[in-house]
């Protein structure tokens, strides 16, 4: 199969005029497909304005496709700030749960019986990476923190190496761990949640805290690579949590792959503060967008990424 011809800026254009889509300003337009690329603006985010007969939806303007992209671009923004901050406090409780418990034992992370059994191949994997990055970085010849601890210690904390582990590498680190400290991690973070819902109790299991990190780090990836978030799904669902879930009436048939399951998961690893600023910073971003809408709703927007009708319309975190 042949692939499409080059097209260029004009014949873009005329392809969307000819396909009904309206332009107010021709000349802004060229600019913004010079600076984006027709396939990341037109095939990513033009569908939301096709109707029935593959047809765009009478009075399509290139505006709104471009507000859509906007959105898509800020939300991604968003999420990738509180996915950091999540991941900060990730590595900051494991790191002190794990040293805590293997206190005398330096290098207690590279040694494979202190993980479950259950997993021993994939655990002797992750040693392996860990082992190559203080060898890597070692080797480097910046003044970095692995370097100076062997330097002026002789030994790597692993409250050190974790923070040259990627995200998914850490969530490999707790799906591995003994269940006994697995328990203690889950505890934690247990903290967030009642916070966040305010709670008089609340008790997060390990398999609800691993679901939940294997579909944040999915997210993560899609965010950091600049993919596009809108209809985006996980590959698995969330596990249920009856405190968490039912509270924004989703029951445990309900599907919980998307974008909105994430947003309502990242309550289990944020402060009250911070899970307000994405809440109030997608809301937002949500209102502008309805501004910049005419053939569409924003609902056919927020509903693509799992968000219920309206959702934009609350004044404020639910209580």
């Amino acid at each position: 199969m042949k692939s499409k011809p080059f097209k260029t800026i004009d014949e873009q254009l005329e392809l969307l005029q000819n396909r009904g889509v309206q332009f107010t300003d021709v000349k802004k337009a060229k600019l913004y497909l010079l600076n984006n690329n027709y396939y990341n603006v037109i095939n990513c985010y033009g569908k939301f304005f096709i109707d029935h007969d593959d047809e765009y939806i009478k009075g399509t303007n290139f505006d709104e496709i471009t507000n859509v992209h906007f959105f898509d671009k800020e939300l991604k923004s968003a999420l990738f700030k509180a996915i950091i901050e999540a991941e900060k406090h990730l590595k900051s409780i494991i790191a002190y749960r794990f040293s805590e418990e293997y206190k005398l034992d330096d290098y207690a992370y590279l040694v494979a019986t202190n993980y479950n059994s259950d997993n021993m191949l994939k655990v002797t994997s992750l040693i392996s990476k860990m082992s190559n990055i203080i060898n890597r970085y070692n080797k480097k010849n910046d003044n970095n923190a692995i370097k100076h601890y062997l330097i002026n210690y002789g030994k790597v904390p692993f409250w050190v190496v974790i923070n040259y582990m990627c995200f998914g590498e850490v969530v490999k680190f707790y799906t591995y761990l003994k269940p006994s400290i697995q328990n203690r991690i889950a505890k934690d973070f247990s903290v967030f949640l009642i916070e966040n819902l305010e709670l008089k109790k609340c008790l997060l299991q390990p398999k609800q805290l691993i679901s939940y990190l294997n579909n944040i780090v999915e997210l993560r990836n899609i965010v950091a690579h600049n993919n596009r978030v809108l209809s985006f799904k996980c590959r698995q669902n969330t596990v249920y949590n009856d405190e968490l879930h039912s509270k924004y009436d989703i029951d445990k048939n309900s599907p919980r792959q998307d974008v909105y399951n994430v947003f309502l998961v990242l309550q289990c690893f944020l402060s009250k503060n911070q899970y307000g600023q994405i809440y109030n910073t997608i809301r937002k971003r949500a209102w502008v967008l309805k501004k910049g809408l005419n053939t569409i709703s924003c609902n056919d927007i927020l509903s693509s990424l799992g968000f219920p009708n309206n959702w934009y319309l609350v004044q404020k975190l639910p209580q």
